[in-house]
């Protein structure tokens, strides 16, 4: 009997022998498996399918960051020539506003120009030919035209207050007229037609009573 319990101690004692060597060979197999983002570890006791979802749900992650950031540069390229058009788009309205104005002055100041133009030449005409009919209004304007298209000054008022040319001018008597405002309405439609290039007497330069050469209209002869 005590042969047999001292036998069946050994048996025992080698089965739990063999059960603890099974359970340390077990954990020294064991093998751990890395995720791709390097914080989840896996066993090789656990599903092989976890690992390799969780590898390719990395990866896939990965893609969508790179979509991200090349959706990010796009977006700000875009907004970039966005602003740049804005910008060219502002500065090309700031140019066509700027040119219409500086074209609204030229006209304005042309205006008040000729306003000017036409009311010194309008007081002349009276002072002239006031007295004479409505043609020879005209005409009187036409001279002072020719001559300054023929170049005796470079102005209008410069052709008129030449010294020694017409008579008004020299005495002061123009300048009384313009300063009064009393111009009749046909000197001023005179002045007018004579500006716009109507000329009943050709390229006359010249204009008197009692010469008898030239056109006569009225009391002056023009040539």
């Amino acid at each position: 009997m005590k042969t047999w319990n001292s036998h069946r101690r050994r048996l025992e004692r080698g089965m739990v022998a063999g059960v603890l060597s099974a359970v340390v060979l077990t954990a020294s197999m064991s093998i751990q498996v890395l995720a791709a983002d390097s914080n989840t570890v896996f066993t090789s006791g656990e599903p092989q399918g976890a690992a390799i979802a969780v590898t390719a749900n990395a990866g896939a992650a990965q893609n969508v960051s790179k979509s991200f950031l090349t959706y990010t540069d796009t977006a700000k390229q875009e907004k970039a020539e966005a602003e740049k058009q804005a910008e060219e788009a502002r500065k090309a309205e700031e140019a066509r506003k700027a040119e219409e104005a500086r074209k609204a002055e030229e006209e304005r100041q042309r205006k008040l120009a000729q306003g000017a133009d036409t009311s010194l030449l309008a007081a002349l005409i009276y002072c002239e030919a006031g007295n004479q009919p409505y043609q020879g209004q005209v005409a009187v304007g036409a001279v002072v035209m020719n001559r300054l298209h023929a170049g005796y000054a470079s102005t209008l008022r410069g052709v008129i207050y030449q010294s020694g040319q017409f008579g008004p001018a020299m005495t002061g008597k123009l300048d009384r007229v313009l300063a009064s405002g009393n111009i009749p309405s046909s000197c001023r439609q005179a002045a007018v037609d004579a500006l716009s290039g109507v000329s009943p007497v050709g390229n006359a330069l010249h204009f008197g009573d009692g010469i008898n050469t030239g056109i006569k209209i009225g009391a002056h002869w023009f040539h």
